[in-house]
């Protein structure tokens, strides 16, 4: 009778504090699996977005003679201010600032048939700190209005002579490209490098890396891919970036960057 008349019994101190902890530790061993599985996405929609954009090539390809899209206006021998498309074969309206580099959305070779889509920008986008022009921030997206990379102009040295260092695949006919299924299309920064490395997805640490770094750098540098026979794939390119800075675009069993000269 005592009981009823005082109402349920509240919790201890200690009880509380017990609660508290258990939430404490089942959310520590959550978060990390949830923040995996967003990355996961991120990587999964950055696949499909190349698939779409892989389309969208094969649709240009097809109107073009079987020919690929060029890397600048120059190469395409358009006159007036050269614009450059390797950056950006599509997407949407760069910076201000950028419009001197990179042609406007309308000007792009993807434009008219896939628009100002959002396909061309990566979910994990983490922009590059340091470039040969200006930093690209806080999105590759956000400064370019593309986060994606035509495999076009090699920047970096090759063991064997490229068939064509300064276009690569810009410009090609289909046949071209020896390997469809291995030849790289195109990717995204963590891939390849410029003066500097770049971390984007699965990043935990510092985004943008010195060649100095490279070595101590404990994180990896993952890519999605889009190849010229139209499929994506994700891959690991940190064994290529660490093992010999030197030449970081040899041919794997999983890719190929450049076409040897015969």
């Amino acid at each position: 009778m005592r009981n009823a008349a005082h109402g349920p019994r509240a919790f201890t101190l200690i009880e509380l504090l017990v609660v508290i902890a258990s939430i404490a530790v089942l959310a520590a061993l959550l978060l990390p699996a949830l923040a995996r599985a967003k990355e996961k996405a991120r990587a999964t929609q950055c696949l499909s977005n190349l698939r779409q954009i892989g389309l969208g090539i094969k649709m240009y390809v097809d109107e073009h003679d079987d020919t690929f899209p060029c890397k600048d206006s120059q190469q395409a021998g358009k006159l007036g201010p050269k614009e450059n498309y390797g950056m950006a074969l599509g997407g949407d309206d760069p910076n201000p600032i950028f419009l001197t580099f990179v042609a406007p959305a309308t000007n792009r070779p993807l434009y008219p048939y896939m628009g100002r889509s959002t396909a061309f920008r990566c979910p994990a986008d983490k922009g590059m700190e340091e470039t040969s022009w200006q930093p690209w921030k806080p999105t590759k997206y956000d400064a370019l209005g593309c986060s994606y990379r035509l495999n076009a102009a090699l920047l970096n040295a090759t063991v064997q002579t490229p068939a064509d260092e300064n276009n690569n695949l810009a410009g090609k006919k289909e046949s071209w490209a020896p390997d469809p299924a291995r030849f790289i299309l195109m990717h995204e920064p963590p891939a390849f490098w410029f003066d500097y490395y770049y971390h984007w997805h699965y990043a935990r640490g510092a985004t943008t890396i010195t060649p100095d770094q490279l070595k101590d750098d404990g994180q990896k540098f993952i890519s999605p891919i889009l190849f010229v026979d139209g499929h994506s794939a994700s891959h690991d390119f940190t064994h290529a970036l660490k093992h010999d800075p030197n030449y970081p675009m040899e041919p794997t069993k999983d890719w190929m960057w450049y076409k040897p000269k015969d």
